[in-house]
């Protein structure tokens, strides 16, 4: 290898490594995975490799500790058990990369793009690191401690289920429609991070730093807030235990404020909402029910058509046979939520929760020939969490779904056709019976 380059602190260095010298690393490392006769695990420790270009190749087990990656592209590398232990990898491209419990301690990774990356049971701890000093001996850094920062990171849909990322500062990250479930944020700063459609639910949230969040759309079923800071966070449209709901660390969340004569008004909101319907917007009024808790709501065979009801706590009601076509579910907190022969055609429900939802024989097809021009106005259930949800029969022709949980669902005998189902989960989807011709989907 090269001669080594000295850090600004004279005890640091890390080693270059050339284009040449890496291709060798690579091909050896590749043949060691393979356990073929020349095989050499990758050895990349205090290795200089910024800006070099790693992308799609496969790197799991290579012991990468202290590495230097800064700006390198390692979209799609799989760094499977991975030892990047005081790692500097800042502004580095992680995007669909492998982290599967590789160790992340004291790593940093500020500014990181890591969309749509797996890192379930990635270690993210705090850690003391031993770097070599110039003459290639080990010294010790002596800092009380190396936490591991992932500060301004992207990580839209990234995958860190049951991490351990307890003690990291996370300031202002991207978590958008993440999976951080089971994961320990324990004194984590996560403070100003957007949390959107995060799945949150088991996480390990005690004395984490909140406040400033958003978390329209979070589901933090079962996650245990003891001690966390909330100020300021926006939990509306967010899915929380009743009990943490009402428990003194939300005390200074920003939340959604139901009018107290919400449940008086309703038959009033109902009458006006039916009469601009039937006049089409030339009398009444349309229904605008947002950010307002009707939990156990029930209304079978009403007629919402195209009422506002976006980030509404609507668990349990029962819409059964009603008419809801364009109506604006988004971010609703639909569980348990009876729709079945409903009509929801070109419904809104993006990135609202209907877990265990019963949608049998609903029709969530187009609405068509809108406007002079006859557009036609899909159903958008994207990024929407319908895990264990009875779809049966249900229509859901042209159905824009990327990204949506549809796990466990029934969904047997249903019309998919011309479906958007790019990016979506069905790990343990009932699909016998189902049409799929035109489908979407990504694989």
């Amino acid at each position: 290898m090269s001669d080594r380059s000295q850090h600004s602190d004279p005890r640091l260095s890390w080693t270059p490594v050339s284009g040449s010298e890496l291709t060798d690393i690579l091909a050896n490392h590749r043949r060691f995975l393979e356990r073929r006769p020349g095989g050499q695990r990758a050895m990349l420790a205090f290795c200089d490799l910024s800006g070099q270009d790693l992308s799609g190749h496969d790197l799991s087990e290579a012991d990468m500790t202290g590495v230097r990656m800064h700006r390198a592209n390692l979209r799609r590398t799989c760094l499977r058990g991975a030892n990047l232990f005081g790692g500097d990898l800042r502004m580095a491209n992680l995007a669909h990369a492998n982290l599967t419990r590789a160790d992340l301690r004291g790593t940093c990774l500020r500014g990181v793009d890591l969309s749509d990356a797996v890192a379930v049971d990635a270690d993210v701890r705090e850690a003391k690191l031993a770097r070599q000093d110039g003459n290639g001996d080990p010294q010790t850094v002596q800092f009380d401690s190396l936490p591991a920062e992932l500060s301004a990171i992207i990580a839209h849909r990234a995958d860190f289920t049951q991490s351990q990322v307890c003690g990291a500062m996370v300031l202002q990250t991207d978590f958008s429609d993440a999976r951080l479930t089971n994961v320990n944020f324990r004194n984590a700063d996560l403070r100003n991070s957007i949390l959107i459609g995060t799945t949150l639910d088991g996480a390990d949230l005690s004395s984490t730093n909140l406040s400033g969040c958003t978390l329209t759309g979070a589901t933090l079923s079962g996650a245990r807030i003891v001690g966390a800071n909330f100020a300021r966070a926006d939990i509306r449209g967010a899915v929380l235990d009743d009990a943490a709901y009402d428990a003194p660390e939300m005390l200074d969340a920003i939340r959604a404020k139901t009018p107290a004569n919400a449940w008086d008004r309703l038959g009033e909101t109902l009458k006006a909402h039916r009469l601009w319907v039937d006049s089409s917007g030339q009398e009444g009024r349309r229904a605008n029910l947002s950010d307002t808790d009707l939990s156990g709501w029930k209304r079978p065979g009403c007629n919402l058509a195209a009422a506002v009801m976006e980030r509404c706590v609507l668990r349990g009601v029962d819409f059964s046979g009603s008419e809801l076509a364009m109506a604006q579910f988004a971010f609703a907190d639909l569980r348990e939520a009876n729709f079945a022969g409903a009509d929801l055609r070109g419904i809104a429900l993006s990135r609202a929760v209907l877990r265990d939802a019963d949608l049998t024989g609903a029709n969530l097809g187009p609405v068509e020939n809108i406007g002079r021009k006859g557009q036609s106005w899909s159903a958008n259930l994207e990024y929407a969490k319908l895990s264990g949800a009875c779809l049966k029969d249900a229509v859901l022709t042209g159905a824009r779904m990327t990204y949506a949980d549809l796990s466990d669902c029934d969904l047997s005998g249903a019309d998919l056709r011309h479906a958007d189902l790019q990016g979506a989960l069905l790990k343990g989807a009932n699909l016998n019976g189902a049409r799929m011709d035109g489908a979407q989907r990504l694989g």
